[in-house]
């Protein structure tokens, strides 16, 4: 969201930004005080771009039919033609980047180019309602042909970890931090480089040689003046699963303080992150690693101040190393935590590979498919008491505050692995919900 304000404040339009968490009602006041040729809407987790939908229909009962431009990591083209568009009487486009949301922009405000853009935007529609008509005709006839158990085998030896109590680490190293930055997620994702990063750079690619030193530039003022704070929580805990919920114990073992429930696959394996747990039938005692990062204390006043003075691309850079930050930092506590387990990485695993996560185990955030109840926050942050020990909060919505922050479950089961959890399975696991509720 910022590098689009960025890039479309730089490209002659003005742009009222209304910062993060934005409720539909604060949405429509802007909207009749500054009346905008586009409104915007970003997505960084199921929960919000579900949100999307429930704020486009408070827009539409509002009387507004503003063009609407979505993006943002939990959204694709099907999910805004499919859900987003048709609870919206105005135009709804996507665009899976800041450069395209300029070039959508642009279409929106040209006469002619408008025009082609909806008759796009409607076959697109069609055709890809026509791809969710799935052969499964409803959610409740896809469980019926799920799996019980999976393949998943709990007959290797479970590791211990070196103990069960909480740690805390502050004002971590940033150097090391930043050597574990995806510079394909912070290059590509948040600064819009095309391409390769390495590979520009070893053809001498001049705008990628610039952005390079600007960000390195960024880098060496944020270690020599300390403007980020690294701080984490984590803590071992014994665990066993019980059908699609794992069962989180006491240090002793004795009592189960918490529950935590997963969506299954209806499709592929029948997977369900509980897998990676032993069962309780089988009476062995499992562990799971719970934890919390964060690089942004102070860094939205901070990049504030360097908008103010006219410096976007510090700016912004400084906002882009700070979440990228947060999950290296994640990359690099975990690995940490696959050492205390007993099973370190191979020493000739390349950075590359770990961020393929060509590793044993797997770590799972809440708001992504297969870990989808964003309102689970509030579990691990209780467990870990995260507010009290790294000062991150969350807001109504369970999103983390400051921005720049991560948590995870964090799974060893040498099978453990990432996989994917469809549309009408979350509808029937979140039906699961209600009916429990």
């Amino acid at each position: 969201k910022n590098l689009v304000e960025i890039i479309l404040s730089n490209n002659g339009y003005r742009v009222v930004n209304l910062g993060i968490k934005v409720p539909p009602e604060t949405l429509i006041q802007a909207y009749r005080e500054h009346t905008p040729d586009i409104i915007g809407l970003s997505g960084l987790l199921v929960k919000s771009a579900q949100q999307m939908v429930v704020t486009v229909q408070d827009l539409k009962n509002a009387d507004i039919n503003c063009p609407i431009l979505v993006g943002g990591a939990a959204l694709t083209a099907r999910f805004t033609a499919t859900k987003i568009a048709p609870e919206y009487d105005g135009l709804v486009c996507y665009a899976n980047d800041a450069m395209q949301g300029l070039d959508l922009a642009n279409q929106l405000m040209d006469a002619d180019r408008r025009s082609a853009l909806i008759e796009r935007l409607a076959k697109d529609r069609e055709r890809l309602a026509a791809q969710e008509r799935r052969p499964i005709e409803t959610a409740e006839a896809a469980l019926a042909v799920t799996p019980q158990v999976s393949a998943i085998t709990h007959e290797h030896p479970i590791p211990l970890p070196p103990d069960l109590r909480p740690h805390v680490l502050d004002y971590y190293d940033l150097e090391a931090i930043f050597a574990y930055i995806n510079p394909t997620m912070l290059y590509g994702k948040h600064l819009g480089l095309k391409g390769n990063l390495e590979t520009l750079l070893e053809q001498r690619d001049e705008k990628a040689e610039q952005l390079y030193r600007q960000v390195r530039a960024v880098e060496e003022e944020i270690l020599a003046k300390r403007l980020l704070r690294a701080r984490a929580v984590y803590r071992f805990f014994p665990t066993q699963s019980s059908g699609d919920s794992i069962l989180i114990y006491n240090s002793a073992g004795t009592e189960v303080i918490e529950t935590f429930l997963f969506p299954r696959q209806a499709h592929g394996e029948g997977l369900c992150l509980s897998d990676f747990v032993a069962p309780r039938e089988s009476a062995k005692m499992d562990y799971v690693a719970l934890f919390a990062v964060t690089c942004g204390h102070g860094v939205r006043e901070l990049s504030e101040r360097y908008k103010q003075a006219g410096q976007y691309l510090q700016s912004h850079v400084l906002q882009a190393l700070a979440i990228e930050g947060a999950e290296g930092f994640a990359e690099l506590l975990h690995q940490r935590l696959r050492e205390m387990w007993g099973f370190p990485d191979a020493v000739d695993l390349t950075m590359r590979e770990r961020f393929k996560a060509r590793y044993r185990g797997v770590r799972v955030s809440f708001g992504y498919p297969a870990c989808p109840r964003l309102e689970d926050q509030t579990k691990l942050f209780n467990l870990l008491q995260v507010t009290d020990t790294i000062g991150v909060q969350l807001t109504e919505g369970f999103m983390m505050e400051p921005e720049a922050s991560v948590s995870a479950l964090v799974f060893h089961h040498p099978q453990a692995k990432y996989f994917s959890i469809l549309e009408d399975e979350l509808a029937a696991f979140e039906k699961r919900l209600a009916v429990n509720a």
